[in-house]
């Protein structure tokens, strides 16, 4: 689990920092991860009050797969009017190019 990195990042960054737990494949198929990261943060931004967070200060962010997540779930909230906008979204070497992996190497 990620626990004590978003603890950690939570301290030092004097932030709410909230980790979803998303189902994962290949128990659950497409698209339960990507629904489940997109109810918890709409969740979270209809609730910003009730955590205490300034809602134009929320960032997504994830790594690898949850990378592909965060990126998804920002295309998706950046069409919603009833909700903040993201302040920022931080994708740690995420997974977003699957169409074709003939590419160079390094």
């Amino acid at each position: 689990t990620y626990e004590k990195v978003c603890r950690y990042i939570s301290r030092e960054s004097e932030s709410v920092v909230v980790s979803v737990q998303y189902r994962l494949a290949p128990e659950h198929k497409y698209p339960a991860a990507y629904e489940d990261c997109l109810n918890a943060t709409v969740h979270f931004m209809k609730n910003t009050e009730h955590y205490g967070v300034d809602p134009a200060n929320i960032i997504v962010c994830g790594d690898s797969a949850g990378g592909n997540l965060a990126a998804a779930v920002s295309q998706t909230l950046a069409g919603r009017s009833d909700l903040p906008k993201l302040r920022a979204q931080i994708l740690i070497y995420p997974g977003l190019q699957a169409l074709d992996f003939n590419l160079p190497s390094y």
